[in-house]
């Protein structure tokens, strides 16, 4: 498997693909030794972590090399990332114009039914206003013909100087 038999900690958590908190809890669950276990750096024997977790167990030749792989692979996925972020943009771009026509568009029709409602408006106070200018025409003309007739009525009673020039004598 490895020329090594004796890992760290910190090594054997890569190996088997958890976490070293999770590493230290199956010590305690599953009973793993550990060499050097009151030294600064403890160890596992490799064979101690085949025991318990099995296929598992990478070495760290393939972790390293998966570690490459995935290094290799980063600018393909940055210019994937570089090809998105324009692809996103570019959406962006299309949406902002999509909105502002659609804006304009409402703002126009906006404008245009104020404009109807405003001529509606209008030729309601222009019906409105014919409507009584036709029944105060009507009074009017009433009137002016009850102020003619009285007009007459005082012309004929008025002497000929006032039939005239137009005037009446006052009464006293």
């Amino acid at each position: 498997m490895t020329a090594q038999s004796k890992v760290s900690l910190s090594q054997a958590a890569k190996m088997v693909g958890v976490q070293r908190s999770t590493l230290y809890r199956h010590i305690k669950e599953k009973g793993i030794t550990i060499d050097d276990e009151n030294t600064n750096r403890p160890k596992i024997d490799v064979s101690e972590l085949i025991r318990v977790y099995g296929n598992k167990v990478r070495t760290l030749e393939q972790i390293e090399q998966n570690k490459k792989a995935a290094n290799q692979t980063q600018p393909d996925s940055s210019l994937e990332k570089e090809f998105e972020l324009l692809r996103l943009r570019e959406k962006n771009t299309y949406l902002e114009q999509l909105h502002q026509t659609e804006k304009t568009r409402l703002e126009e029709q906006v404008g245009m039914l104020k404009d109807m409602l405003e001529t509606e408006r209008a030729e309601r106070r222009t019906t409105a206003a014919l409507l009584t200018d036709q029944r105060n025409e009507k009074d009017r003309q009433a009137e002016k013909l009850v102020a003619l007739e009285r007009e007459n009525t005082a012309m004929k009673s008025a002497g000929l100087f006032a039939r005239v020039f137009g005037f009446a004598r006052k009464s006293a």
